[in-house]
């Protein structure tokens, strides 16, 4: 998100809900990042993870919030660690 766009919406929901919004963005884009690729098409890593289609889609939205389970699933089908990293902070820092 932008940054003055964030700094108004902070003022209006707090700076803590704004940061769980970005983590939660933070981590669809890591779903979507690694499905790519790994080549799956959303409907390849639903059948993979044994969820529906709209599941894959709220979860790559950032409209929903894997649960452990769903994350250890995803973590298996994407090949990829399950790296639980709450330094969204640093991550944005390294991009400027």
């Amino acid at each position: 998100m932008n940054d003055d766009f964030n700094e108004k919406l902070a003022d209006i929901i707090g700076k803590d809900r704004v940061k769980e919004i970005e983590q939660r963005d933070y981590l669809a884009a890591q779903i979507v990042s690694h499905r790519r690729k790994k080549q799956m098409t959303q409907q390849e890593l639903a059948k993979a993870i044994n969820v529906a289609k709209p599941t894959i889609i709220r979860l790559e939205s950032g409209l929903t919030q894997p649960n452990y389970q769903t994350l250890l699933s995803l973590s298996r089908a994407l090949d990829t660690p399950l790296i639980i990293d709450a330094k969204y902070e640093e991550h944005q820092n390294a991009k400027t």
